[in-house]
């Protein structure tokens, strides 16, 4: 009977936890829908008035958004799948230092990383008069140097299930090491390699911290914008722009899980 109650006890309180982190979400979800033009909740009527009247500036926000993002996934890719081969076959001096190098980018604060990479920006700016802070590419690059590690993590998960007597067969019947990796290890790993790429375009969708640091006039993001504007007024316009990226990112995650499965990218064999 007693460890019935603790269990229940237990129950309760993580259901609690869960309840208590999203319920910000689903009080954007609601008032998105509202129809009346001054936020309340809960919503008395109804409404997709509000998705219909999303201003232009908004919308521009969104196609950066998705432009940096589409570009930090690919960057992070291309950077992060022979990273990650590296890190679970090579045999290089300093081989643990290089992956924890690597994946630092995960154990700090964004926001340090912001900060740095402006601060990184501006010496770049006084010894070449090259302009990275406020424009698309230095943006694409500071959301790169948190997303490779997330491309990375996937690809030595990916890797350390593969088998590698599949290359050896490869190689055995007349392929080079090059034809090996290409048709046979990078269509086994190709759904690691995807995961991460779609955990980097997430990251890179939803980030403030940085970007608030490197974005500039031309090259706001719709997160910064929701941000900025809710300074001045909080509408169910702005609920409505934030739900879409809710909207974007659950359809990212269930198709990630869908490919993949969450329990392999976090580490479990189960």
């Amino acid at each position: 009977m007693l460890n019935q109650l603790v269990r229940a006890i237990f129950v309760l309180f993580i259901v609690s936890i869960f309840i208590f982190i999203l319920a910000p979400i689903i009080f954007v979800l609601l008032s998105s829908f509202s129809r009346s033009s001054m936020l309340s909740f809960p919503p008395t009527d109804f409404s997709l008035e509000w998705y219909k009247h999303i201003p232009s500036d908004f919308i521009q926000s969104l196609k950066i958004s998705i432009i940096v993002a589409i570009a930090t996934a690919l960057t992070a890719t291309v950077l992060g799948v022979p990273a990650g081969m590296a890190l679970s076959r090579g045999n290089v001096p300093g081989l643990q230092f290089i992956n924890a190098l690597l994946m630092s980018p995960l154990m700090l604060p964004t926001l340090v990383i912001g900060v740095s990479l402006y601060s990184y920006y501006i010496f770049i700016w006084d010894i070449s008069k090259l302009p990275l802070a406020g424009n698309l590419s230095g943006l694409i690059i500071g959301h790169s140097s948190f997303a490779i590690p997330y491309v990375i993590r996937n690809v030595t998960a990916s890797l350390a299930l593969f088998d590698t007597s599949l290359e050896e067969a490869a190689m055995n019947l007349g392929a080079n090491p090059r034809q090996a990796f290409f048709k046979v290890t990078v269509p086994i790993i190709m759904p690691g390699i995807i995961a991460g790429a779609i955990f980097a375009f997430i990251v890179s969708f939803d980030d403030v911290p940085v970007s608030l640091f490197l974005a500039g006039a031309n090259s706001t993001t719709l997160p910064i914008k929701i941000f900025t504007s809710i300074e001045f007024s909080l509408t169910p316009v702005v609920m409505a722009v934030a739900a879409m990226i809710v909207y974007i990112s659950v359809a990212l995650l269930l198709i990630l899980e869908r490919m993949l499965g969450l329990n392999r990218i976090l580490g479990s064999k189960s």
